[in-house]
């Protein structure tokens, strides 16, 4: 009977709902800045106010970003026989190279990986000194763009960055909605320097719909995801533009905050600062895992 008795209770502790109420622990990258554009390194969770779906959920931890970001940088063909544009490719690797792995890839009439991922320099100095200086006058960045996000998702990397290098306007694409509902199952940080259209020759600009298509991926791509879109008036802007891309990076804070058990993944995110003068680019669209 007491033996009985024992497993009864037992078995009752093993079920009970307080006992398989997990929460469960989801990760969001966010740069945080003061007004002057600079790193903050001194926030706590208590400074932050984290809501999902709208509802307020509370922060399990709160820190700077220490996983080593995976960081893909692809720069549309028609822009990388441009010295400055080179230049600048290598004076943002060479920035960033300590927090991240980094891929370079060119994007035409599809992506083409000019170097894998590595955390060698060198190898991506080589990798950039042997680009063509003639490129295809077409590029299919919207294909590109998915390409990326698409691997990002099925792999489920931990901190996937996504840096374009490429003119506003195009050739057609995909439909944006489908990119961008990749972009944010990959959990990714997008940014993008765009050249405008006539900062040097553009090889020839989409029609009016083809242009929005692909100003509608980067342009709402990084504003979702937690990044910065930037628009050049030459390639001489690229080297500032990439800087303060990796200015951001460099700032991120890694959120993890819990989810109650029982209640569903929201894809809306925000976050919020109790602290005066602080500015916080983060995602507003959070993948469904």
């Amino acid at each position: 009977m007491q033996r009985t008795l024992r497993a009864t209770l037992l078995a009752a502790a093993l079920f009970a709902p307080s006992a398989l109420a997990e929460a469960a622990e989801r990760t969001v990258y966010v740069t945080i800045v003061d007004g002057n554009g600079v790193a903050v390194t001194d926030l706590t969770a208590a400074d932050l106010v984290v809501k999902e779906g709208g509802k307020e959920r509370e922060i399990a931890k709160a820190g700077r970003a220490s996983a080593k970001m995976r960081l893909t940088i692809a720069v549309e063909e028609r822009l990388m026989a441009d010295t400055s544009v080179r230049q600048a490719m290598f004076a943002f690797m060479k920035r960033v190279i300590d927090a991240a792995e980094i891929r370079l890839v060119t994007i035409g009439l599809r992506n083409q990986t000019a170097a894998d991922y590595t955390t060698a320099l060198d190898a991506l100095v080589a990798a950039i000194n042997n680009l063509t200086l003639n490129p295809r006058p077409e590029s299919q960045v919207a294909e590109g763009v998915l390409e990326v996000a698409t691997e990002f998702a099925t792999t489920k990397t931990d901190r996937p960055v996504l840096v374009v290098l490429a003119f506003s306007g195009g050739q057609p694409g995909v439909d944006p909605r489908n990119v961008l509902e990749k972009i944010r199952q990959s959990g990714m940080t997008m940014s993008a320097v765009t050249l405008m259209a006539g900062g040097v020759d553009a090889g020839g600009v989409g029609a009016m719909s083809d242009q929005s298509s692909r100003e509608q991926i980067l342009g709402d791509g990084p504003k979702q995801s937690g990044g910065r879109r930037t628009e050049v008036p030459s390639t001489g802007a690229f080297p500032k533009a990439l800087q303060q891309i990796a200015d951001d990076l460099l700032a991120q804070y890694a959120i993890t905050y819990t989810l109650p058990d029982g209640v569903k993944p929201d894809k809306r995110f925000s976050i919020s600062s109790k602290r005066r003068g602080v500015t916080l680019r983060a995602p507003s669209a959070i993948p469904d895992r």
